[in-house]
């Protein structure tokens, strides 16, 4: 059985990723709207600068880093829940476009 804190965590994760991906779905279809192309390299590099802002916030570095490798053990395990659950996206790769 989980413990409460562990629910507690779930629960809040969850909420936020739904938040999160509003968010970004909703600045897609404006962008759409506006006659732009979303581009999921937008989309991560946003990711990285907010992780980064985060990381850095936990002043001491241990348990920065034992975040950052639970963050980097958790994120095979997210691609593989989510593969094949979406659309296709393009990604940007040094001048040219490429699916994704």
């Amino acid at each position: 059985m989980k413990d409460a804190w562990r629910i507690e965590q779930d629960r809040q994760s969850q909420e936020l990723a739904e938040i999160v991906q509003q968010a970004i779905d909703a600045y897609g279809q404006r962008l759409k709207a506006e006659g732009k192309q979303p581009m999921l390299n937008a989309v991560a590099s946003a990711i990285v600068t907010v992780t980064g802002a985060m990381l850095a916030s936990v002043k001491d570095r241990r348990p920065r880093k034992l975040l950052r490798n639970a963050m980097e053990r958790e994120l095979p395990l997210a691609i593989a829940r989510h593969e094949g659950c979406s659309g296709s996206a393009e990604v940007i790769i040094a001048g040219r476009r490429a699916d994704a």
